[in-house]
This record gives structure tokens, sequence and C-alpha cells, in this order.
């Protein structure tokens, strides 16, 4: 039962920080901006003293015979300033099911935690895009065979504008470190998102992500879709499939944020 404690105190927080943020919405706090459930990280910093938590549950189908669910992915977001940010994330425990001729073999474990900041260095008003840069780095805190065994460092650069008609594009560069059997190699990954509001609360994104390597991309599309509740919480969903390369799976997802706004 052990594994489970932590996993168990992330979710208690959560729903405490929930109530609290249901009940201090004002109509003056800024637009909830989140970093779910697209792939693409948003140019946008949470605002000073303001907490921010982000989580979700991905079921994934990431081979034929693997069958993988995910939850909760957590990312926590506290604002030391307008352009400032600190973040701590996890993907939470993972549950693996391999299907054999022998019939099905069920693992799972708890997969690595990650530091990082980001600090936005341009506003759309004055340079015609919204620019930041996150700095992250993982802790080798996951079960065996879920993570990696060290401190892997990644940088990501996100930029985004509105577009006419309602629309806005954001985009991602990416760098991240990864520690295998071989030693550890940098992977590079990009990603644009395209979003729209909906009538009323509900917005909509499509999105193309991808890890790129010597021969191509490893890419995925997908979509989703957000209701705004009040102005400090927020629910999602996701669906997404491998289109090219070794990204060959399906997955699915839902997820919520919830937002205490500075004082």
């Amino acid at each position: 039962m052990q594994r489970y404690s932590r996993t168990f105190l992330l979710v208690a927080a959560m729903s405490a920080l929930g109530g609290a943020v249901c009940s201090a919405q004002t109509a003056t706090v800024p637009e909830l901006i989140t970093d779910r459930p697209d792939f693409t990280e948003s140019s946008e910093v949470v605002g000073d003293r303001a907490v921010q938590i982000e989580s979700g549950l991905t079921i994934e189908q990431a081979e034929p015979a693997l069958h993988q669910v995910t939850a909760p992915q957590v990312l926590v977001r506290y604002g030391l300033g307008r352009r400032v940010e600190l973040r701590v994330a996890s993907d939470g425990y993972v549950s693996q099911t391999v299907r054999t001729p022998e019939g099905h073999v069920r693992t799972g474990g708890r997969s690595d935690a990650e530091i990082g900041a980001k600090v936005k260095f341009l506003d759309a008003p004055r340079a015609g895009v919204d620019m930041a840069v996150i700095g992250s780095l993982s802790l080798p805190l996951a079960s065996a065979g879920f993570g990696t065994t060290r401190y892997d460092p990644g940088i990501k650069l996100t930029a985004a504008r509105d577009l006419p008609n309602g629309f806005g594009v954001s985009a991602n560069v990416n760098a991240v470190a990864v520690t295998g059997a071989a030693g550890r190699e940098w992977t590079r990954e990009a990603s644009v998102s395209v979003g729209h509001a909906l009538a009323g609360p509900f917005g909509a994104y499509w999105e193309g992500f991808g890890t790129l390597t010597g021969g191509g991309c490893d890419c995925t599309l997908n979509t989703g879709a957000t209701m705004a509740i009040g102005a400090n919480a927020q629910i999602d969903m996701e669906v997404g499939h491998g289109v090219s390369g070794a990204a060959h799976g399906w997955f699915v997802g839902v997820g919520f944020a919830v937002r205490r706004a500075g004082r």
C-alpha cells in the first residue's frame, strides 16, 4: 500500500485547494489559461502569488499489445511575480497491461517528478508575439522501469499570438534529455496548436506534435475541448492518434484545473 500513499496525498491536496478556489472566485481575476490538455505549453504565467493546479488521467494504447493508464498527472504552478512561475509536476502512477500468448500481464509503478520555472520575456502588445522559456529538471523518483535513474534537464521555448476571427496559435520547440541504457541523449520535440472559443464557456483546440528524428517525425494529431467553471476552474478532455514514425498508438484523456488567484 505504500506505493499509493503519495498519490493519495496529492489527490487530497487538490481536492482541498479546489474547494478553496471555487469559494474565492471573483469577477476581477484575469482569464484562466492552462498548460493542459494539449501537449503545447502556453506562454502565460499564472500571476503574482497565484497557485494553479492542473491534473488529469490518460488512457492510451501505446502499442498493439500494450494498454496504459496514467493518473493523477499533476502540474502545480506558483507565481513569483508578473513574469515568473515555479512549477512542480509528476505523471503519478502508471499502470500497464501487456497482452501475451499466455494472457494479460499487469505491472505498475510511480513516475519521475519534475521541477522547473517558466519566465515570460515577450508580450504581444509590444512585440507582436507572446514568448516564454521553461527550464526543468526531472527527479529520479520513479519505480524501477518507469523512469530514469538520473537528474535529466530540459528546456522549452514557447510562442503564441492571436489570429483573426477569434483564433489563436501557439507553438513549442523543446529539447529534453532522456537517460537510457546507452546513457543520456537529447530528444528534440516540436508542436503547433490552434485554438478557438466556442459558445458560452466552451473552447476547442487542434494540435500536431512529435519527436523529431533523423529520418522525420514521430508525429501525433490530437484535439480537445475545455469548459470553464466560473473564473478559476476548468474541466477538459482530449483524444489523439499517432500518424507517423513510431507514434502509432491512440490516447484519450480527461482533466481539470483550479486556481487561487494572487492577492
